[in-house]
């Protein structure tokens, strides 16, 4: 068995090697897509460069996580170009209101991680959660497909954005498209290619490095007019990435001007809200594969990525999180200890100072073209027929929130997925809403510890997300390596987040060493064939006892 790496500045020493080597690898890919992120959210390009050198530096000093890697993420994109448009006043502020935003939205970060709130992300229905990220994904899409095109689209409907990127396809720019396509066959055939000399690099970087010939080819650095099929398309230097000379020269201030104004306060809810639920989401599945099964301590990460997001904020940079592909290949390249994320961070400072001058010469389609791949990936079929089998009514949250989200904003689109998700349990246990909030939170749910040291849980009632963090305090009372027996017998209902919680909480306790058993779902009817799915009793076991106990009552008079 490997023995665990030491923490604080006794890991820096003992494995300060293996920490760079693949620090190096992590920031080769946060380059190109921290460029492409901000870019994709209608802010500055350093901004992204900026968030993930803090995500590094800032964020490793103070932290909960072990080996995970913060910066940028594609998750708020779609938060900060509705913030841009909503706030927008004419002035040449949108993107400094932004930045107001994202200082508040760390700032309250910071005390949801103090006051020890990290696992309120429990509680936020997990269709919701992907429906939000879909519709992040197609705003993504929709939005960077035009500049993978050469064409633009002013509608602020995301709906509309996706219309004119079919109807603009006979105006799309030859001499742009070409080098799109070209960066998207390597991501889709990079993995399939043989030569060793493609695999020196990460995807993200053949992508940029290929890109630069066809600027060359073309003359991109002139603006002028080139041929195809007898129509003339204008080609020059506002198809390139445009970052200033120095670091100093993208400094940019936070405007605190709407702060009176409800844009504002949904722009930061909405920050708060998407980046919280994601990077624990994250450090949760980081733990899962980090090869010497250390957890994260969530409350403490939570306020470590507030801190950073504040110090981005007043920079110039957008919010951050703990980011799941750069944390993988962190992991898979042998980092030891949280010191390979500040290595990467230092890194990137290194890379865009001594860079500058090539990156200058990349065109901004080839930055599109990852984050078109992205966004689809984040919606595709596929994503709908994994909804689809978990049960029919996880699709309908799932394609509701999304829609929702996609013609109002991410908090709406929130609230109104777990509104629906609310409505629907409550529809399908066959309660009023009194009855419902009492079989939520008075369900006589306890913990018995038994003679032998063994635990039962029992939950009675209704189980769905609303009742996760009262669950979460009965489970924390349980010692590692106890057995626990959890009888769902006297559930009206169990949804699909709540039976997510009481799997993952089974592997947990499994790996220290217990046994952990979920019983009394044989009277429960399945929504779908998927293990987790929403399980329902309608002839309730509770019901049951009350009319047990009232006829012993009867007898007794």
């Amino acid at each position: 068995m490997e023995v665990t790496p030491k923490n604080g500045i006794k890991g820096l020493v003992e494995n300060w090697q293996s920490d760079l080597i693949a620090a190096i690898s992590v920031s080769l890919i946060a380059l190109p897509l921290s460029l492409g992120i901000a870019l994709a959210a209608g802010a500055p390009a350093m901004s992204g460069i900026f968030s993930a050198i803090i995500g590094g530096v800032v964020t490793t000093l103070y932290r909960g996580g072990h080996i995970s890697v913060n910066g940028p993420a594609k998750g708020v994109i779609g938060v900060i170009l509705w913030g841009m448009i909503a706030m927008d006043d004419g002035s040449g502020q949108a993107f400094n209101y932004i930045l107001a935003a994202v200082v508040i939205s760390g700032a309250l970060q910071m005390v949801l991680g103090i006051l020890k709130l990290g696992r309120l992300a429990d509680i936020f229905h997990s269709s919701v959660i992907h429906g939000i990220l879909a519709a992040i994904g197609i705003i993504i899409f929709a939005k960077q497909i035009h500049v993978a095109m050469g064409t633009h689209s002013d509608d602020p409907s995301i709906v509309q954005n996706l219309i004119d990127a079919v109807m603009f396809l006979p105006q799309a720019n030859p001499f742009v498209l070409i080098i799109a396509l070209t960066g998207l066959l390597l991501l889709l055939f990079h993995s399939k290619i043989s030569n060793r000399i493609f695999h020196l690099l990460p995807t993200p970087m053949w992508v940029i490095a290929l890109s630069i010939p066809f600027v060359y080819a073309f003359n991109f650095f002139d603006q002028h007019t080139l041929s195809f099929l007898g129509k003339a398309y204008e080609v020059g230097p506002k198809l390139l990435l445009d970052i200033p000379d120095t670091i100093t020269d993208s400094i940019m201030l936070p405007n605190f001007g709407k702060i009176a104004t409800i844009e504002f306060w949904t722009t930061v809810f909405s920050i708060l809200i998407i980046s919280s639920i994601e990077s624990l989401a994250i450090a949760k599945a980081v733990d899962k594969i980090d090869p010497y099964k250390r957890k994260t301590d969530l409350n403490k990460d939570l306020t470590g990525i507030g801190l950073s997001t504040v110090v981005a904020g007043m920079i110039g940079g957008l919010p951050i999180i703990a980011v799941i592909i750069r944390s993988t290949v962190n992991i898979h390249n042998g980092a030891k200890t949280k010191w390979s994320n500040m290595y990467q961070g230092l890194l990137l400072l290194v890379f865009i100072v001594v860079l500058s001058p090539i990156m200058v010469q990349v065109p901004l389609c080839a930055f599109a073209i990852l984050l078109v791949y992205t966004g689809f990936k984040l919606a595709s079929p596929s994503v709908f027929k994994q909804m689809y089998s978990q049960g029919t009514e996880q699709l309908v949250f799932f394609i509701a929130t999304m829609i929702l989200t996609l013609y109002t904003n991410l908090l709406i689109g929130l609230l109104g997925g777990l509104l629906l998700a609310m409505v629907t349990h409550m529809l399908l246990a066959r309660l009023s809403i009194p009855q419902f909030f009492r079989m939520v939170y008075k369900s006589r749910t306890k913990l018995i510890k038994r003679t032998d040291g063994n635990y039962d849980l029992k939950i009675r009632g209704v189980a769905n997300f609303l009742g996760i963090l009262k669950v979460d305090k009965l489970v924390a009372q349980i010692p590692s390596g106890a057995n626990v027996n959890i009888d769902l017998s006297e559930t009206r209902l169990v949804g699909i987040t709540y039976m997510d919680y009481l799997v993952e909480y089974l592997k947990t306790q499994r790996a220290t060493g217990g046994e952990v058993f979920i019983t009394g779902l044989d009277s429960h009817v399945s929504s779908s064939t998927y293990n987790r799915a929403l399980k329902i009793c309608l002839t309730s076991n509770t019901s049951k006892l009350s009319q047990r106990q009232k006829r012993l009552r009867n007898l007794a008079t």
